[in-house]
């Protein structure tokens, strides 16, 4: 699509991963979206290096896996080691739970040309380059944006906008958004390389008071070394030639044209105190900054726009309240913050420079081995704050007591058809709703409450059969089997059916019996007041 001359429904300022990701998903919904970007290219620099299993569940919905699969290291683990470099503790977790390994490495450069190629294919998404939003002023029914580029200055009308422009948002700025939090005091070096002859994929964490430092492996050959600055040291020093090799000596030689990236960066703990005024959104950097030791940057970023877009699609088709618009703050601020704050405390595990603290961390990792539950907690990162959407558009108050799928992201595995095609559970949900029926019975009936609320929000019907069973093919419903227990833990033959309404964004809103669809419906009713027209035999296929 061409960049539009007057109109269009959604402007992403930033053309980073975070807004090209949004354009993506919401040009995938068929909603149209013009990318803006103050630079002239997009930046070709390794900042983030890891991608969550939520993150690759996304990429999978925009069916870029394997274009981005070139430069991934898959399944990638962390390694602590202590003051005197005794190996502490190393992370990997045990299970997929998505589909995807919970972390796995990648070269951002990559990531964003996916990203880019997709949004300049899609039909109903445009993308301009050196061009600025400059002013933005709102009223009941859009945004009037100015922009600037070499062609000169126009005004865009835009029914939504939303700053994907990173730490020093216009966006946020233009709004009055105060970034609340610190901004730690040490600075650290940051140096891509290739050529690194490192044989494994793990992250490694040097948890050495005399200089902490972290080691990052990447694919074909290239790795990330970060080194914190000892007082004293200055950006114009440590980035000399000399000084980087110095640094890189312990672990490998290197020539200046084997240095990709070199940078002196102070992290910062920061979020925005709002995230929505009126008909502008806030994503990404924009609205949250934290330290880089987690890994959960852009990942954060990328959780958000999975959030917002499906919403703004569905706003703008009319199937959906403007009430819908306003959990995307509920839903994502909370957990952005709570990685702020774990980004931080892991960052403090690593920096100390206090030799006593840095014993006693060491003896305390190293006695997790003597309580295994406690150990395994640790390892396998059950630590990590999950997200949680239970108070958005969701529906806690109805289902189990324990055990419940809901506020989560649905658990998949790989699954099979009617047809014997094997694939993850997210090919046989489609792209939007999607009731989940969980039953041990081939032939289970869908009750009227459930296909009518299924109708409300537009879902198709996906049943799902415990592993070993044979699915069948039903008229108006997707039949699936499961190849691993990822939903049908422990499958009780004859039990009562279980129900899982689950958003376009993978989250449960809904974990409940059939008795329960109509009140269910009733929850949902201010976000969907009326059925769409679609209809329930439009379902989807397994690909």
């Amino acid at each position: 699509m061409t960049p539009p001359d007057r109109e269009v429904d959604v402007l992403v300022v930033g053309a980073g991963p975070t807004g090209l990701t949004l354009a993506a998903l919401l040009a995938a919904d068929g909603t149209r979206v013009h990318v803006v970007e103050a630079a002239a290219d997009t930046v070709d620099e390794p900042r983030a290096i890891a991608l969550a299993d939520e993150s690759l569940r996304t990429a999978h919905r925009l069916g870029l896996v394997d274009a981005l699969r070139p430069d991934l290291v898959w399944v990638s683990g962390s390694r602590y080691y202590g003051a005197r470099g005794q190996l502490l503790v190393r992370t990997q977790p045990a299970a997929m739970r998505q589909g995807f390994p919970v972390k796995t490495l990648f070269d951002q450069p990559g990531y964003v040309r996916v990203h880019r190629r997709a949004v300049e294919d899609a039909p109903a998404a445009s993308l301009e380059f050196g061009c600025a939003a400059i002013a933005l002023a709102q009223d009941a029914d859009g945004v009037d944006v100015t922009l600037e580029s070499p062609s000169g200055v126009r005004t865009l009308r835009a029914r939504y906008v939303v700053g994907c422009d990173g730490g020093k948002s216009l966006v946020r700025t233009s709004l009055g958004v105060r970034m609340t939090g610190s901004s730690q005091k040490h600075p650290w070096i940051v140096l891509d390389v290739v050529d690194d002859p490192r044989d494994h994929g793990d992250t490694e964490f040097h948890c050495d008071p005399r200089r902490p430092h972290v080691v990052v492996p990447g694919s074909g050959g290239r790795c990330r070394y970060e080194f914190m600055l000892l007082p004293g040291e200055r950006a114009e020093e440590v980035l000399q030639p000399d000084f980087v090799a110095a640094l890189l000596a312990p672990f490998r030689t290197v020539r200046p044209d084997q240095v990709r990236r070199a940078a002196v960066y102070v992290a910062h703990q920061l979020v925005a105190e709002r995230w929505r005024v009126g008909r502008l959104f806030l994503a990404g950097d924009a609205a949250h900054l934290m330290p880089p030791f987690a890994g959960q940057g852009l990942n954060t970023g990328i959780r958000d726009v999975r959030n917002l877009s499906w919403k703004l699609s569905a706003v703008l088709a009319g199937r959906a309240t403007d009430g819908l618009l306003d959990s995307y703050e509920t839903e994502r601020r909370p957990h952005a913050s709570a990685m702020v704050r774990f980004s931080y405390r892991l960052g403090a595990l690593v920096m100390t420079s206090r030799p006593r603290r840095a014993a006693a961390r060491d003896l305390v990792l190293r006695a997790l081995r003597l309580v295994p539950p406690v150990h395994r907690h640790v390892t396998e990162l059950r630590f990590v704050p999950r997200p949680d959407v239970s108070r958005g558009v969701a529906v806690p108050a109805v289902g189990p007591a324990e055990g419940s799928f809901v506020g989560a992201p649905l658990p998949q595995g790989p699954v099979i058809d009617e047809a014997g095609a094997i694939g993850l559970l997210d090919d046989a949900l489609g792209t939007g709703w999607a009731l989940v029926v969980l039953t041990d019975t081939q032939s289970a009936a869908i009750p009227d409450p459930g296909h009518r609320l299924a109708e409300r929000v537009g879902a198709g019907i996906v049943v799902v059969l415990p592993r070993g069973r044979i699915p069948r093919r039903r008229p108006g419903v997707t039949v699936v089997a499961e190849q691993h227990p990822a939903l049908h833990l422990d499958p009780t033959p004859g039990a009562t059916a279980r129900y899982l309404l689950v958003r376009p964004d993978r989250y449960v809103a809904a974990d409940f019996a059939a008795a329960d669809a109509a009140a269910v419906a009733d929850a949902l009713a201010r976000y969907y007041p009326a059925p769409t027209s679609r209809a329930l035999d439009d379902r989807p296929v397994v690909v």
